[in-house]
């Protein structure tokens, strides 16, 4: 069967095709590391299951998701636990995706999982499963997925580098006062504000000094 890999991160990538490639029946035909390009790359494969990191479909992705389910293709979602949320899930299974799977999941859960989708069958985590008959049989959005405030939907560390953001700090010096790296410090704000849906540590800091405010 053929597997396309969709994974910003190479050396994550790497293992993936590693643990794929090593079963008989497997194999990698293509990595991208944004969805329009793994979106653009199954249109050459007669049948692919796409193994794709949460965070890459998630927010402005969502129609690019949309689109690469529609073809003769099954979608697995790895996700991480900063990205793991009800509402988020609930958009990708809307979207078309049968499998769903948390991103630390072990090597053969990851293969059986592929090797379910490709037999068009669903390989979703109970807790996904869980959520999605909660919402189907309710027809409410699941718990902990109510009108939030946007700062709601970030983990307590993307709130308290935002805030820092907010309070005029730089990267470097956010990084110093948290004892994280650069890049952590960078993947946080990039992930805040792709889930807040803005562009720039501008429209970020107003965002967190309005929330704050007490007439807020």
């Amino acid at each position: 069967m053929c597997v396309l890999l969709c994974e910003d991160r190479e050396v994550f990538r790497t293992g993936l095709r590693v643990v794929l490639e090593a079963e008989p029946d497997m194999a990698v035909v293509a990595e991208t590391a944004h969805l329009p390009e793994a979106l653009e790359a199954t249109g050459d494969q007669e049948a692919v299951v796409v193994v794709v990191r949460q965070g890459l479909v998630a927010g402005d992705a969502l129609p690019l998701l949309r689109t690469l389910c529609r073809r003769n293709t099954s979608v697995l979602v790895l996700a991480e636990p900063e990205t793991e949320s009800d509402h988020e899930l609930v958009e990708i299974l809307r979207a078309g995706v049968r499998g769903y799977l948390p991103r630390r999941s072990g090597a053969q859960r990851l293969v059986d999982g592929v090797r379910a989708l490709a037999r068009h069958e669903s390989a979703l985590d109970p807790a996904a499963t869980n959520h999605l008959v909660h919402h189907l049989t309710t027809g409410q959005q699941p718990p902990s997925a109510p009108t939030l405030r946007p700062l709601d939907r970030l983990t307590d560390r993307q709130r308290e580098v935002a805030e820092l953001v907010a309070q005029g700090l730089s990267n470097e010096e956010i990084a110093g006062r948290l004892f994280l790296s650069l890049a952590t410090v960078k993947s946080h704000l990039t992930t805040s504000m792709r889930r807040l849906g803005i562009r720039s540590r501008t429209e970020l800091a107003i965002l967190v000094t309005r929330e704050s405010s007490p007439a807020a």
